[in-house]
């Protein structure tokens, strides 16, 4: 079964002829949360088996043994006799900010002696070593479902003893996780080759499933932990955000100088590549033609910045830029209230690799240029 349509069929019927599948369609991360929570309960051999796999320290204090969920908005939270705490954050087809990671371990985590924090995910974060240290010295690592898979499906034949159907259910769910890391590798995480848009073939297999817009934000992920791997050191240093979200069931990336603006930035939505530029409070932001004007004001004091030359070289002629100035014009922007304008160009073939190199690229000259105009930086790339 070489042809991968094939293979992507065959695994999306699979799917939805899984009655687990469709147990788990409406909720996602809470029927994994809730499923994994349940068996670390009443099972304690299945809690002491994710311990042992995911290295949980050993303490030697009696702690009471417990599963939390969603205490102070953690996923979940498991506590053995003798064991360090362990916190986990599942997000299954999605990934959590940094900057929401950092506030978990700033001030949810009171109480909790010397906790093991978890991501963990369909999707790598692209993360250094797999692992995100946060300001105030605690560590996240991440691990994915098929190393959970590989930790709890040898804890199924002394569950079978004890309770049949529970290990029938826990074995479908496994199996069901199974079938979503093929998914995640099949059309989630391509190669630097393969284009970021799914192909029209891949997208009417998966609408089946009601997958197709899933997949494509999975792949925006695997490709903003691709651009972050680029970017480990201006991360670390200079707190540049790369995320994925999703607006009309299309996956976004995008990139920001940021988290506060004013800024600049890039962004990939439906085929495009943006130069984008945000502005902060005061009189440019907000909704309304007087304050959007304004805004395209100051945005058109950093006209340079709008150069599309880098991408035209690692791209080749890919259209016009938009949207179209006059000679002698203004320079003109699209954008959205209350902060966003930008200009762009047409990327409807962007492979992968193409992507990093480009948001790589751009992510450093929209530094500069943040540097430059804040005064902190000595000149313009």
């Amino acid at each position: 079964m070489d042809d991968p349509s094939v293979r992507l069929a065959t695994l999306v019927e699979s799917l939805t002829g899984d009655v687990v599948f469709a147990m788990s369609r409406g909720s996602k991360e809470l029927f994994h949360s809730d499923t994994l929570a349940w068996y670390l309960d009443r099972c304690p051999a299945v809690g002491e088996a994710l311990l042992d796999a995911w290295q949980v320290p050993r303490t030697g204090q009696a702690r009471e043994a417990r599963v939390r969920r969603e205490w102070r908005n953690l996923d979940l939270v498991v506590e053995h006799p003798g064991r360090s705490p362990l916190v986990i954050e599942n997000k299954v087809f999605s990934l959590p900010d940094t900057g929401q990671l950092d506030a978990y371990a700033a001030g949810k985590l009171h109480g909790l002696d010397h906790p093991v924090l978890v991501l963990l995910s369909l999707v790598a974060p692209g993360w250094p070593d797999g692992s995100w240290t946060t300001p105030n010295g605690l560590t996240w690592r991440y691990r994915s479902y098929e190393d959970l898979c590989a930790a709890l499906r040898p804890c199924l034949p002394g569950l079978r003893q004890a309770d049949g159907f529970g290990a029938d259910v826990f074995e479908h769910w496994l199996d069901l996780i199974g079938k979503l890391v093929r998914l995640a590798a099949e059309v989630g995480t391509p190669a630097g080759a393969e284009p970021l848009l799914l192909l029209e073939e891949a997208v009417a297999i998966l609408k089946s499933a009601r997958l197709d817009a899933t997949v494509q934000k999975m792949r925006c992920l695997h490709v903003s932990g691709l651009v972050r791997a680029e970017l480990v050191r201006e991360i670390e240093q200079d707190g540049v955000i790369v995320r994925t979200t999703m607006s009309r069931g299309q996956g976004i990336v995008e990139m920001f100088t940021a988290e506060t603006p004013p800024c600049f930035g890039w962004q990939i939505q439906e085929g495009q590549f943006r130069l984008v530029y945000l502005t902060g409070p005061g009189p440019a932001h907000g909704p309304g033609p007087t304050r959007r004007a304004n805004r395209e004001q100051e945005a058109r004091a950093y006209g340079d910045y709008f150069c599309f030359d880098q991408a035209r070289t690692l791209l080749g002629d890919a259209g016009p830029e938009r949207p179209v100035t006059a000679p002698n014009a203004p320079l003109a922007f699209n954008g959205f209230a209350p902060d966003f304008v930008y200009r762009s160009i047409p990327a409807p073939d962007l492979t992968i690799g193409q992507l990093v190199r480009l948001g790589a690229t751009y992510a450093r000259r929209a530094l500069t240029w943040h540097a430059d105009v804040w005064g902190t930086g000595d000149g313009r790339g």
